[in-house]
């Protein structure tokens, strides 16, 4: 006869309770925290909006929490059948845990590629959105959980995986951790996890990002030289014109009131007129070759009929649109603006650039407001200037290498074409 523990004088002797207290609806919209079902059955709630099935239990003398799933996958029903079949387990003596039958692991850069091929691949339109869904978590991903099966990844894997780009690239961090999250459901929904997402909680671990201030819609900088390659596909002025702001890193309304005039002879200068910039002062802009390119082209067609360089096809006599450019970038990114391209290149030069940060302020056309200085910082960053725009020039339009890599090539052949110009 097995010994009953006698219940302690003025309290209530201890028994489950199966008050049944959660709703179905309540499920779907619970704020953040623990909330009890009865019986050990909790529905857990992470401020992040994520929300699993935790069931506390005693088994063989020891108190613990089993995950039983995801409450986007698992039913409010499902989780108090599974919490029951666990309960009478462990009533009976046994370890719900070891009845358990454990998925093979497959690793995880094996499962990311089968739910980038059967849910992203498939339903995806975007054809660049879906080489880069799986590219970003090669790229930040893999190298650290890729081969580790995904039965076996813990929140601490995965906040070792965002940590190193957390705060250095916000944007693509956040990106990433979203679809680390579909994988791991993706997962669990599959049968190859049996435990909660790893995901949960994890932004809690990392330090709190900076608001950017982002009004306008941006792209990834990494994406900047792919896009351009496809620009050059696109006939017609607008796409000549979002690349001319691309690569000079201007506003766009400078780029569409343009006209010949504001340029030097040689095409290397860009004298934009106060009226024509937000902080109504005259800018000089140094031209990369591949801008210079696009004048050329333009040059070429030049008609008397416009002082534009950018005209509208159908009223020569008026620049572009505001909508033109908008209207070509949207045909590669429905919700990037070409404003937002400004934003590609910043990133690009707090990333990649090797460059002095006043110089990169400069060149983003951040002019100091004191008429003195202005003019000695325009004198002295000038070439500081020219060879950091030069550089994102030749690195949008496809140069690879470093920084370094790309601005001695650029200091070479500059040096051997002032030789040769000197010679003649």
């Amino acid at each position: 006869m097995t010994d009953v523990p006698s219940p302690v004088p003025g309290r209530k002797a201890s028994a489950p309770h199966y008050e049944k207290r959660l709703k179905a609806a309540f499920v779907k919209s619970a704020p953040p925290g623990r909330h009890t079902d009865g019986g050990g059955l909790y529905l857990e709630v992470h401020p992040t909006g994520a929300r699993r099935w935790l069931l506390r239990i005693v088994i063989k003398g020891r108190r613990r929490d089993l995950g039983l799933g995801s409450a986007s996958v698992v039913s409010l029903a499902d989780a108090r059948a599974k919490a029951h079949e666990f309960r009478q387990i462990a009533r009976t003596g046994g370890d719900p845990t070891v009845r358990r039958v454990e998925p093979k692991s497959i690793p995880f850069r094996a499962l990311a590629a089968e739910v980038h091929r059967t849910h992203i691949k498939s339903t995806s339109r975007n054809g660049k959105h879906v080489d880069q869904w799986l590219n970003t978590l090669a790229t930040y991903a893999f190298p650290t959980i890729g081969d580790l099966g995904v039965n076996d990844i813990t929140r601490n894997d995965i906040i070792t995986v965002m940590t190193p780009i957390w705060i250095a690239k916000q944007e693509t961090a956040r990106r990433v951790l979203q679809r680390l999250q579909v994988v791991f459901e993706w997962a669990i929904v599959k049968g190859h996890r049996t435990q909660g997402n790893p995901v949960d909680g994890v932004r809690l671990a990392l330090p709190r990002q900076r608001k950017a201030v982002k009004n306008f819609a941006a792209i990834p900088w990494e994406e900047t030289a792919d896009l351009m390659r496809r620009l050059e596909q696109v006939p017609g002025v607008g796409a000549l014109a979002l690349r001319f702001t691309i690569l000079t890193a201007l506003r766009s309304g400078p780029v569409r009131k343009a006209t010949w005039e504001q340029f030097s002879p040689d095409l290397d200068r860009w004298t934009i007129p106060a009226e024509n910039m937000k902080g109504d002062r005259v800018f000089e802009v140094p031209l990369p070759l591949a801008a210079m390119e696009i004048l050329r082209e333009l040059e070429k067609r030049r008609s008397d009929a416009s002082p534009f360089v950018f005209a509208s096809p159908s009223k020569p006599k008026q620049p572009i649109s505001e909508n033109t450019m908008a209207k070509v970038l949207h045909g590669f990114y429905p919700d990037a603006t070409v404003h937002g391209m400004r934003s590609a290149f910043r990133d690009w030069a707090e990333t990649f650039a090797e460059a002095r940060d006043k110089v990169k302020e400069y060149a983003f056309s951040h002019i100091n407001q004191n008429k003195t200085e202005s003019a000695y910082l325009r004198t002295i960053y000038w070439n500081e200037r020219e060879e950091l725009i030069e550089v994102w020039g030749l690195w949008a339009t496809g140069a690879s290498g470093t920084y370094a890599d790309i601005l001695n090539q650029f200091r070479k052949e500059r040096f051997e074409e002032v030789g040769e110009a000197a010679s003649a």
